[in-house]
C-alpha cells in the first residue's frame, strides 16, 4: 500500500467517528486519546466525493487530561476567555487573525511569544473562531507513548501526503509559521517526521474501531 493510500484509509477511518464541538460534555470524551480537528469551509476529495479536510492532529501528555486539553483549545466553559500560553493551537489561530485583520498590529509580537502577555480581546476572537468553525473527532489511546507515536505519524503523513490543499480563503495562510501555510495543518511539530506506516495504520484501525 502506498503512503497516499494510507492517507485515504486514515480519512475513511475517521469518517465513522462522532463529531464533537465546544459544547461536548467532558463525560462524552475519553480520558486519554487523540483528537482530529476539522474547519468549516475546508474540504478535499475522497473517493469521488468532497469530505471535510483534516486541519489539526493533537493529543495530551499527562494521563487523564484529554478533556482538559480540548477545553484549553476552545476556552472556558461559561465565557470566551482563554489562554494562548496554554494552547499553541490558540496561539496559531490568534496570530493568523491578528495578521488578517491588521498586519501592523503591535500586539502580534507579544502574542506569539510563549508566556508573553496576552490580550483578552484577541482571546475572545480566537474562542469565537474555534467555536464557530472548528469541530473534532477523537478516539481513545491509553498510553502516553502510543499517543505521541501515532500523533507524530499522523501529522507527518497528512503534512507530506495531503489528500487536498487548503482553500484560497484558509485562515492558516495568515499564520506566522510558514510550516502551517505550507502543510495545510495547524501543526508545526512532527511535520517532517516519519509518516504513519502500514503497521501503524493497522493499529490505528484497532483503536478507532474499539
Amino acid at each position: 500500500m502506498s503512503n497516499q493510500m494510507i492517507t485515504k484509509e486514515v480519512y475513511k477511518l475517521f469518517l465513522g467517528l462522532l463529531r464533537h464541538n465546544h459544547l461536548t460534555r467532558k463525560n462524552a470524551l475519553p480520558l486519554n486519546g487523540i483528537y482530529i480537528f476539522y474547519e468549516k469551509g475546508e474540504t478535499c476529495p475522497l473517493g469521488g466525493i468532497e469530505t471535510d479536510r483534516i486541519v489539526r492532529i493533537g493529543t495530551h501528555k499527562s494521563d487523564g487530561r484529554f478533556a482538559g486539553r480540548i477545553r484549553q483549545h476552545y476556552g472556558q466553559v461559561n465565557s470566551l476567555r482563554g489562554n494562548k500560553n496554554s494552547s499553541v493551537f490558540r496561539k496559531h489561530v490568534g496570530s493568523a487573525l491578528i495578521i488578517r485583520n491588521d498586519p501592523k498590529d503591535i500586539r502580534l509580537k507579544d502574542w506569539i511569544t510563549q508566556d508573553g502577555p496576552t490580550y483578552m480581546e484577541i482571546e475572545e476572537q480566537v474562542s469565537r473562531e474555534l467555536r464557530n468553525n472548528f469541530t473534532f473527532v477523537c478516539f481513545s489511546v491509553d498510553t502516553r507513548e502510543e499517543r505521541l507515536d501515532i500523533e507524530s505519524g499522523l501529522i507527518a503523513l497528512l503534512a507530506q501526503l495531503p489528500l487536498g490543499q487548503p482553500s484560497d480563503n484558509w485562515l492558516g495562510k495568515y499564520a506566522t509559521s510558514p510550516d502551517i501555510s505550507r502543510s495545510g495543518l495547524w501543526n508545526t511539530q512532527h511535520i517532517g517526521s516519519t509518516p504513519l506506516s502500514i503497521t501503524q495504520l493497522q493499529r490505528l484501525a484497532e483503536l478507532v474501531r474499539g
